[in-house]
């Protein structure tokens, strides 16, 4: 049976099954199924764990005789098998056929748990007999890769479970830093549940967070641009760039600023920016000196940035993004 990853705790609380599947290549995503499996287990009552990884020449006969024999002391056991390749070979195939075949026909309280990992499978894999025999008898989940487009939600919603609410921007923010990294973002996240930060948590509170040690803000260079200030747009770039703020964050300011900017397509569209108030006159001004389609050149170019920052593409961001903020601070004209 196929069960969403999002509902395997919901699932473990109502039944703990003998058999278990997790389909995938995060590691992050994986590891923390096995950990709820685990728990579920020792909750009612199986202690002792048992982890095998099947790579290449892996003893498949030894994994019969642990099936066919309680341990020592004749106890439920949880055992984890890893198969990192994806590919059990014949051996390793009748194996888990017979596995799942002899769990499916049981009914007894006393069998082991099996917990088995495997990568993400193509189509053939998907359609062995091995493969569905063994997700048929299993409660089978598979984890989906979680895009950039999808990571800002998965860190929302991982953030409520630690207690963080977070705005849609800090989230963006945090997914943007991380680069699409779960582990990352589990990471960052972590250490914001530990300083007690209020909710809910906005961009600009996570940033001075980020930066507590440095003496400049990227949103002070927001605010230059919104200004036309030139002189201070290029100093506070400069001291950003000496104190080692990263330059994910600074282009991560820019480009935010851009994008409300290159929202303004009429006047009155400024009483509807997501920003306070009292800022609003800031962007009445900025969008007064270009177009719309002035600004949506500007983030077109932080677009590249993101990608030199990447590696996809060639460039010196520092460079790239000196250009972009002199430009956003100038009259209207060409973005190049």
């Amino acid at each position: 049976m196929n069960v969403r990853s999002e509902q395997l705790d919901a699932s473990l609380i109502k039944r703990l099954a003998t058999l278990y599947v997790l389909v995938g290549d995060d590691w992050l995503l994986l590891d923390e199924a096995r950990q709820a499996i685990t728990h579920q287990a020792r909750v009612v009552g199986v202690s002792e764990r048992l982890r095998f990884e099947a790579e290449a020449r892996f003893d498949w006969h030894s994994l019969h005789h642990i099936s066919a024999n309680l341990s020592l002391f004749a106890e439920r056991r949880l055992i984890d098998l890893r198969i990192p390749g994806g590919k059990p070979g014949k051996d390793g195939a009748d194996f888990l056929k017979s596995l799942a075949t002899r769990l499916a026909n049981s009914s007894s309280a006393e069998d082991d748990i099996w917990v088995i990992s495997l990568p993400k499978l193509d189509m053939a894999a998907q359609k062995t007999v091995w493969f569905s025999t063994l997700s048929e008898a299993a409660i089978t989940v598979i984890f989906w890769p979680i895009g950039l487009r999808d990571l800002p939600r998965w860190i929302e919603t991982r953030g409520v479970k630690l207690g963080l609410h977070l705005d849609p921007d800090a989230a963006q923010l945090i997914a943007e830093r991380v680069e699409g990294n779960l582990l990352a973002a589990k990471q960052e996240l972590d250490k914001l549940s530990l300083l007690n930060l209020p909710n809910p948590i906005s961009a600009p509170t996570l940033l001075a967070t980020i930066m507590d040690q440095s003496r400049f803000n990227p949103f002070d260079l927001g605010e230059a641009l919104l200004d036309g200030d030139r002189p201070r747009a290029a100093h506070l770039l400069q001291r950003l760039r000496e104190e080692g703020v990263e330059v994910i964050l600074i282009l991560w300011v820019l480009s935010r600023e851009l994008r409300l900017l290159a929202s303004l397509d009429d006047p009155a569209a400024v009483e509807r920016l997501p920003v306070p108030k009292g800022r609003r006159p800031l962007y009445a001004r900025a969008a007064r000196r270009a177009p719309a389609a002035f600004w949506l050149k500007l983030l077109g170019r932080c677009a590249e940035i993101d990608r030199t920052i990447k590696g996809v593409a060639q460039g010196e961001p520092w460079q790239m993004l000196d250009r972009v903020a002199l430009a956003a601070c100038g009259r209207a004209g060409r973005a190049g």
